[in-house]
């Protein structure tokens, strides 16, 4: 039996805006799913891995099969000019705006009847609602909405794109105008707004201060957030998510905070029915993979507490059980996994050491050898160069005995190599009589040492 087409499939690219066709068959919500499912504004933390932009796109197929909710997604840019908070606040929320314009259109291009039989002053009140916050070329737009436009439907998002609209606000700014919204959208028989916000993580690489300062000005907005009907979905790495957290917004409770973490238990669910669409067998389980019972227990370990690090570990076994069409035995799955080891990773702000997903304890000097051969991983390093430099902590490498900080290599060169036997026992799962090392790797002959699988 070979690697079919499914395993590539299943376990393959682990993006899911890849694997929109068949997701929700393999989705496993999270515990709090339900309640990130309501009408209020909430801010959702995650790990890297931990299915950030699957729960994205879950909530929004969720949003689209309840006819009762109208939804925008909006990737916000930084203002240009915005000296001011309510400057910043005014252009993200106008930005945010624009984005549900255009799912108004959407809506109303599909179902005209929603604005037809609507009260003349919601009518009044979209129309000039769309006309102040629909940004960019109006034919364009037109142009995207026929292609999904019901008969009637062209005509009424036509005339809500080129009709000049009343009046009806002397002075309006948007956060002014949001209980005006939440009124009209319940009268045009809407439960709600819900309003994703796509792209944070991507803007907070490239700009990190700017991105930080402006999210606190917007979500401290208490404004933003008193309209039952209207709801902000925010879902972010941790990395930005402990800045967003400090908002007066989140300290509040105007948004309510959710991480997204999971259980043992469930990581197994969620690769166990992976397994059950790639194998077409509904009994799929991950210990039939494998004869010996130690490797479960290892699998667990390294794999650690994402969805993604749980995937990219089953994806080596998986490849070998179907290759040989039987169980895998104990000698071959540590061979296996020989071949396409879990990576060595160090978090270098946090002093962590991870293999795969899993950690791992590395302290002392162990830890300080291992991190200078990390920040160096991409040449080899002279014991010397690690004594010197990653030990000592000192700027350059005495050559000679003339040289300041010099000492006889007899004198640390056992120690050395003590630590550095120590370290390899902590950090090398392979631990056979004469396997070779996966990480930490001496070139003979040369005095010299490098990583390998790394990250």
């Amino acid at each position: 039996m070979s690697e079919s087409l499914d395993l590539s499939q299943f376990f393959g690219s682990l993006r899911a805006e890849t694997e929109t066709s068949w997701l929700g068959q393999a989705y496993l919500p999270p515990r709090l799913f339900g309640q990130m499912t309501e009408t209020q504004s909430i801010l959702v933390m995650s790990g890297e891995g931990t299915g950030k932009t699957t729960l994205e796109l879950q909530l929004k197929k969720y949003a689209a099969q309840k006819s009762g909710l109208v939804t925008a997604s909006w990737r916000p840019h930084l203002p240009e000019n915005a000296a001011s908070s309510d400057e910043v606040v005014n252009a993200f929320l106008s930005q945010a705006l624009d984005s549900l314009s255009f799912a108004f259109l959407q809506t109303f291009a599909r179902q005209p009847a929603l604005y037809s039989s609507a009260p003349s002053w919601t009518r009044d009140f979209m129309l000039w609602f769309i006309q102040k916050y629909l940004e960019g070329d109006r034919e364009y737009h037109l142009s995207r909405l026929a292609e999904q436009a019901a008969p009637d439907g062209v005509k009424t998002v036509t005339r809500l794109l080129s009709e000049t609209p009343r009046p009806l606000f002397s002075e309006a700014t948007p956060v002014s105008i949001l209980p005006k919204l939440n009124e009209n959208v319940v009268k045009l028989g809407f439960e709600g707004i819900w309003v994703f916000v796509d792209g944070l993580d991507a803007l907070y690489r490239v700009s990190p201060d700017r991105l930080v300062q402006a999210l606190d000005q917007f979500l401290s907005t208490l404004g933003l957030f008193e309209e039952s009907a209207f709801a902000f979905k925010i879902i972010v790495s941790y990395n930005l998510g402990k800045h967003i957290e400090k908002a007066r917004g989140v300290l509040t409770k105007r948004l309510i905070t959710y991480q997204l973490k999971w259980q043992e238990d469930e990581l197994q669910r969620l690769v166990e029915r992976r397994l059950s669409l790639a194998l077409k067998k509904e009994d799929a389980a991950l210990h039939k993979l494998c004869k010996d019972d130690s490797w479960l227990e290892w699998f667990k370990r390294y794999a650690g507490d994402s969805p993604r690090g749980w995937l990219e570990l089953t994806r080596p076994m998986l490849t070998a059980y179907l290759e040989k069409g039987r169980s895998v035995t104990k000698t071959e799955w540590q061979d296996i996994y020989r071949q396409s080891p879990p990576s060595l990773r160090l978090d270098l702000e946090a002093g962590r050491v991870f293999i795969g997903g899993g950690e791992v304890s590395v302290l002392g000097v162990g830890y300080q050898l291992l991190r200078y051969l990390y920040e160096n991983r991409h040449r080899p390093c002279t014991k010397s160069e690690l004594y010197y430099r990653a030990h000592k902590g000192l700027n350059h490498e005495p050559r000679s005995k003339d040289d300041k900080d010099w000492e006889d290599i007899k004198t640390w060169e056992g120690p050395l190599d003590t630590a550095l036997y120590r370290l390899r026992h902590a950090v090398e799962w392979d631990k056979r009589k004469d396997a070779e090392p996966l990480y930490i790797i001496s070139e003979r002959g040369k005095g010299q040492i490098h990583l390998e699988n790394v990250v």
